[in-house]
This record gives C-alpha cells, structure tokens and sequence, in this order.
C-alpha cells in the first residue's frame, strides 16, 4: 500500500507542481471529488475550482480552469488551460480580467463563445474569492 501520491500540475506557461502528496481535492464534470494513495483509475474533465492538495501540515490551493486530471498508479496528472496557486494572485490583475470579461459577456456574442467566457469568469471569480 502506498502512503503518497505524486502530483503533476501543469499548464500552458509552466510546471506548477511536481511533488509527492497526501492527497488531492478537486472538481471534476461529476461533482467534487477527493483522491488517496492507491486510488483506483480515474479520469475527469475539470471545471474551474479551487484544487487543494496536501504535503504533510501544509495545504497548498491552485486555481485551475477547465482542463483534465487523470490517476492512475498513484500518479495525479491534471492539465489544465490556466493555474495559479492562491498565493500568488495579483486581486488588482484577475479584477481588470473579470471586469473585462463581464463587459464582454453583455455583448452579442455566440453561444460558444458565451460558455468559453463563462467558464474564464468562473476562474477569475475564484481567483478573487479565495
């Protein structure tokens, strides 16, 4: 029985984390879901949600947008299109952006488009909520 899980989260401008772990919280298309050492395979799309993982003591949050996580052989796999951990948020920055994109959202718009800006306010929303 294994007693860690190694986590690699990774986006298109960097290698957020690569690091054994305790466990992983996220948000997948089925609802929220928490995942240990020797958890069975599993693939999700992501929703934009707040991904906590632990290292011991410490918990560590990132905000993730859509993208994927897999686990399989104890190993955590999440890509997704934009991260950033809480700590390192700029609020005046994801401000402008979510300002940006309400503005946005009041246009006429295609529903693609609709749901691909949506799913940024979501992103930015919790960005600045956590």
């Amino acid at each position: 029985m294994a007693d860690k899980l190694f986590l690699e989260l990774v986006s298109p401008e960097k290698l957020l984390v690569s690091s054994d772990v305790d466990n992983v919280f996220a948000a997948g298309a089925g609802g929220a879901f928490g995942l240990y050492p020797d958890h069975s395979p599993f693939c999700t799309a992501l929703v934009p949600c707040v991904l906590t993982y632990a290292i011991g003591q410490e918990t560590y949050k990132v905000i993730v947008s859509k993208g994927f996580l897999e686990v399989a052989d104890n190993k955590v796999n999440v890509l997704a299109e934009k991260a950033v951990f809480v700590k390192d948020i700029d609020k005046a920055k994801y401000q402008s952006a979510f300002d940006a994109l309400t503005s946005e959202l009041n246009a006429e718009i295609s529903e693609e488009e609709r749901l691909e800006k949506e799913a940024d306010l979501k992103f930015y929303e919790l960005a600045l909520n956590n």
